[in-house]
């Protein structure tokens, strides 16, 4: 896949193994009660009880979600609409949505805080919902009350999912402008795969693909693999089309290829799986993010990585917004196996920033999340997020299926954002609506 490297610090493997331990070998949540920018210690009373509590509702998104300061609040136990929004009741009438839509409109107020702590703790979900006002704080001579929705910040919508870093500049500024009310009652009650990709970078898709497909695909991918080896052998002007550049092919200068990224042909066994995988939630997704079906496949082929594969630079795949990517477990991903590391949040212009800045610093202040899967599972990802494989310990061969879609409104080599990771055969002549 095409990747820009940003950080290639040999210690980056050691840096992402204590960060995420062996001992947190998941996806869900690891919600932690840290501390927005903009809040002081005496803001948060959510401890790491509130996070195991939010990390066991997490578990039935079966999301893989890494927060700073996400949890789940007691007080609103029994009351998960104030937290996530309600669906709207498909018994209403469209004269009573629209007094609803009219009341949540007036009922909104906006507060402004000049310096200092707001006195709050907000749960920071989209919409952000107080859950407590301190007693004597700016927020309670504002007014503001538990159970309230942040709907702007300094003119900025809050309702939809944004990453942290973009949430923790808003924070910093003061004067600071909280619009809060009530949010649209279309909010979802839990946050989708789209959702999460917007505000994190990377969402999972738990069971994507049958496992029996899956079987057959990492017995065709790793076929192709000697075919298109031997191929190269025999006319090594073939390597451009078969295969892509890849981050840390070797382990060192003179140690064998433990790393791979190879183009897939469009043959009935990937084609059958693409049908399968765009079919269904990940199909979705993509539909979603990439504004429709007439997104362009614009990337499609394998990663492997052999026993003893180094890791690799963080890296992000694309500069601005217009590639989303899935990667597919073929087979189950475990720790030891190097699966890919994600910074979340980092799928902004502002993190692009703050990393090149001081790339040790930056990655040191986040807390990357590893793909550990099942086989079939997805991991659908904002190719702006930054990422990296990790170190195969194992003894066993990794290998993913990835697949990429362009936003069609989105000139990407106009961006600079030149394609690689496709055969010309198949370049320019899939779209989404081809596999659902």
């Amino acid at each position: 896949m095409s990747a820009r490297i940003l950080a290639t610090s040999r210690s980056l493997g050691v840096e992402l193994s204590r960060h995420t331990t062996p001992g947190a070998r998941r996806l869900a949540a690891l919600a932690l009660s840290g501390q927005r920018r903009g809040q002081t210690g005496d803001d948060l009373v959510m401890g790491e009880r509130a996070a195991k509590r939010a990390n066991e509702v997490l578990d039935k998104i079966g999301g893989m979600y890494v927060s700073k300061n996400i949890g789940y609040s007691k007080r609103y136990a029994d009351s998960y609409g104030k937290v996530f929004g309600q669906k709207a009741s498909t018994e209403s009438s469209e004269a009573e949505d629209a007094a609803d839509a009219e009341e949540n409109h007036t009922s909104s107020r906006e507060v402004s805080f000049t310096e200092g702590p707001l006195g709050l703790e907000i749960e920071w979900t989209a919409p952000p919902v107080i859950v407590r006002v301190f007693p004597d704080g700016p927020g309670e001579s504002a007014g503001l009350e538990a159970g309230q929705q942040l709907l702007q910040i300094n003119d900025r919508d809050v309702t939809k999912p944004l990453p942290d870093i973009e949430l923790d500049a808003l924070m910093t500024q003061r004067p600071l402008r909280i619009r809060v009310g009530n949010a649209p009652a279309d909010v979802a009650d839990l946050e989708a795969a789209p959702a999460l990709v917007q505000r994190l970078g990377y969402a999972k898709v738990q069971g994507a693909l049958r496992g029996r497909a899956c079987g057959e695909l990492f017995e065709f991918v790793l076929a192709e693999r000697s075919r298109c080896i031997s191929k190269v052998r025999a006319e090594p002007t073939l390597a451009a089309d078969l295969f892509s550049n890849v981050q840390t092919p070797r382990a060192g200068p003179n140690a064998p290829l433990t790393r791979w990224d190879m183009r897939l042909p469009v043959d009935p066994t990937v084609y059958n799986a693409l049908q399968e995988l765009l079919g269904g939630q990940l199909g979705s997704a993509f539909e979603e993010l990439c504004g429709g079906t007439g997104a362009e496949l614009w990337e499609l082929g394998a990663v492997v990585s052999e026993p003893g594969a180094a890791p690799q630079p963080v890296h992000f795949d694309a500069a601005e917004e217009c590639l989303y990517t899935a990667f597919v477990a073929l087979q189950p991903i475990t720790y030891e196996m190097g699966p890919t590391h994600f910074l979340p949040g980092t799928n902004t212009k502002i993190a692009h920033e703050q990393f090149e800045a001081n790339p040790g610093e930056f990655v040191e202040s986040l807390k990357p999340t590893a793909a550990v899967l099942e086989a079939g599972d997805a991991v659908i990802y904002d190719s702006r997020i930054l990422h990296c494989g990790g170190q195969n310990v194992s003894n066993q061969t990794r290998a993913l299926l990835y697949i990429t879609f362009r936003h069609p409104a989105v000139d990407a080599k106009a961006l600079g954002i030149h394609q690689h990771s496709i055969r010309a055969s198949i370049r320019g002549k899939f779209r989404l609506r081809h596999f659902r």
